[in-house]
């Protein structure tokens, strides 16, 4: 098998993206951003109305410019215990890695660059204008398409591998396609029990992606 390997971000590599860096403590912002979240995966919003909503939220902070989201991001990316240290012996070991995730397309920059990886696919991305002031926030991740199925081929396009040499990491709804895909899905957590029914191995912890591979 070739040695390649992806991760998704959230929930697998790190708890959650750190909108923190534009709330600065202030509480009711942080509630603000927490509200249209839930919106969101609560299904009472769509994604591109919670993306405007988040943008008016940013705009009122003063720091959604691109010069502060990506120098915080760049720097600032809450990775789980065990996330460097997996990260390094894979290296070691040979393999390529790479990120796929739904995630804003900064924030995984700042990641792969922290790093070392060998490239990543955002399904997110910040539009800023000729001020460098953020704009709007779009997504290639709408409920019904397959996202990270389509990554997840190109990746394979460009490795010159099939896509079963992949081996995938992942914790959500989102990864149970580029499971079945794989057949390689190492599944982190046992909560979710479609992913885990599709899954090639099945961990608690990060570190023990070790032991795999």
């Amino acid at each position: 098998m070739s040695k390649i390997i992806c991760f998704d971000v959230n929930g697998t590599l790190v708890e959650e993206n750190s909108w923190g860096i534009f709330t600065n403590g202030d509480k009711i912002i942080e509630k603000e951003i927490e509200e249209i979240f839930n919106g969101y995966y609560s299904g009472k919003t769509l994604l591109d109305d919670a993306w405007d909503l988040l943008v008016k939220v940013l705009k009122r902070t003063g720091r959604a410019n691109k010069d502060f989201i990506c120098n915080c991001w760049g720097e600032n990316n809450f990775l789980k215990d065990g996330a460097e240290e997996v990260i390094n012996y894979l290296k070691e070991k040979g393999y390529k890695i790479y990120l796929i995730s739904c995630s804003i397309d900064a924030y995984l920059e700042g990641m792969a660059r922290k790093l070392l990886l060998d490239g990543f696919y955002a399904g997110s991305h910040l539009i800023f204008n000729d001020s460098g002031e953020l704009e709007k926030i779009t997504s290639d991740c709408v409920k019904g398409k397959g996202y990270k199925k389509e990554k997840l081929k190109e990746l394979a396009d460009k490795e010159k591998v099939t896509i079963e040499d992949i081996i995938f990491v992942g914790d959500g709804d989102n990864d149970i396609g580029v499971f079945e895909m794989t057949k390689h899905g190492i599944a982190i957590g046992d909560q979710n029990e479609k992913l885990l029914s599709c899954s090639w191995k099945q961990i608690k912890s990060l570190i023990e992606i070790k032991n795999i591979l």
